[in-house]
C-alpha cells in the first residue's frame, strides 16, 4: 500500500485590483504603475490621487490601502 502525505492547501490568491474598489499598496509600486496596471493608462494616477487626498503618493507604505476610483471616463 502508498503511502501518501496531505499536501499543503494552496495559498490564498490576492484577488487583482479592479477600478471603483480599494488596493493595497505592495512593494515598489507607485500611483503610475496602479493607474498602468488597474486602468491600462499611466495618466490615470491623477484620478487616484484625486480619489485619495491624505495620500501622499511619495510616501506610499506597503499594506496601506487606498480607494481605486471606477473605470468610467477620465477626468
Amino acid at each position: 500500500t502508498g503511502v501518501t502525505t496531505p499536501s499543503a492547501p494552496p495559498a490564498p490568491l490576492t484577488p487583482p485590483a479592479t477600478a471603483g474598489g480599494t488596493y493595497t499598496i505592495k512593494k515598489g509600486d507607485t500611483f503610475i504603475k496602479i493607474a498602468r496596471e488597474v486602468y491600462g493608462d499611466p495618466s490615470r494616477m491623477k484620478d487616484i490621487a484625486a480619489a485619495n487626498p491624505g495620500v501622499d503618493p511619495r510616501k506610499l507604505k506597503v499594506g496601506q490601502t487606498i480607494i481605486l476610483p471606477d473605470a468610467g471616463p477620465q477626468k
